[in-house]
């Protein structure tokens, strides 16, 4: 069985059913694992009159917020990128992590997109980066070759470069921020990262040369690697929710449905190894749990490799 290579950070078990979002879910314990930046842009261009209609949305959203910025409006500012934010991920559902599961955590999600978008733009903070990222874009180089238009690697992989160490430094700092603590559940720093960076990778790669855009996807830490395994023991189950079949591995707790983007609860208790005490399994069955009987810590998951 030939697979690409995704290792799910809590639990360390491997990604083992087929996806079809950019999120790639674990099927062991149902953490948000991954992104794949190819069904990221697969998504982008699946409908042209989808994209223009959300191009056309953001560039009215893009004046009035202009409009704010000009006033010094960082609270009126603050509220409309709550409602730019709802718009993107109602035109783009894809795009939403499966790990905000429900309309509370749609909210906390959308005020921490809207508060950290606007921190961003009215903070003067990292104004002298911006800035040399604006020389960088302002010296690059096109030609044409492979019959299109195409950015010059020369002008190109500094501003790559630096940008890619900007969003790295910027987040560290973002994610240490204790206002924005809860991202971390519903998009983890790494995954986070990797997302933006697949943002700037959809942008560039149709500009760049093959040579060039094989160089910019290993510098983007998107150069994709496969794995061979074999397939693990397991059963089928109808999804609880829209019927669809799903392979559930053995040892699974939690496995998320393609088609519906739901969880799938496979286990809802487990037996502890010390005492057989019968436990309820929690929210996040890759973390360690102590029995409720003898206080004993469990691992629910063993990483099957790597």
């Amino acid at each position: 069985m030939r697979i690409k290579k995704f290792i799910c950070y809590n639990c360390g078990a491997p990604k083992i059913n087929e996806y079809k979002s950019p999120y790639v879910v674990c099927d062991y314990c149902g953490s948000l694992m991954d992104i794949d930046y190819t069904i990221g842009m697969d998504v982008w261009n699946i409908s042209g009159s989808r994209t223009l209609k959300y191009q056309k949305g953001k560039y009215k959203f893009e004046n009035k917020l202009q409009q704010l910025l000009s006033q010094g409006k960082q609270t009126e500012y603050q509220n409309l990128q709550i409602e730019y934010w709802d718009y993107y991920y109602k035109v783009f559902p894809e795009y939403l992590p499966p790990s905000v599961s429900n309309e509370a955590k749609y909210k906390v999600y959308l005020d921490i997109a809207a508060d950290s978008s606007t921190d961003a733009t009215f903070n003067k903070s990292w104004e002298a980066e911006n800035k040399k990222l604006n020389e960088f874009q302002s010296k690059l180089k096109y030609t044409v070759a492979e019959g299109k238009s195409v950015v010059t690697g020369e002008s190109f992989f500094p501003m790559a470069e630096f940008y890619i160490a900007y969003l790295k430094k910027s987040f560290k700092g973002f994610y240490s921020d204790e206002r924005y603590k809860l991202l971390n559940e519903f998009l983890p720093e790494q995954i986070h990262l990797k997302m933006k960076l697949s943002s700037f990778v959809q942008i560039w790669i149709p500009y760049l040369i093959e040579k060039d855009a094989d160089k910019f996807l290993e510098l983007a830490g998107f150069k994709q690697q496969f794995i061979e395994i074999e397939k693990p023991p397991g059963k089928e189950q109808d999804c609880y929710f829209c019927k669809t079949n799903l392979f559930i591995p053995e040892g699974s707790y939690q496995v998320y449905c393609e088609n519906c983007m739901k969880l799938n609860a496979v286990s809802s208790t487990f037996k502890c190894k010390s005492c057989g005490g019968e436990n309820s399994v929690p929210e996040n069955p890759a973390k360690p749990i102590d029995c409720v009987f003898c206080g004993t810590e469990n691992k629910l998951i063993r990483p099957l490799f790597g």
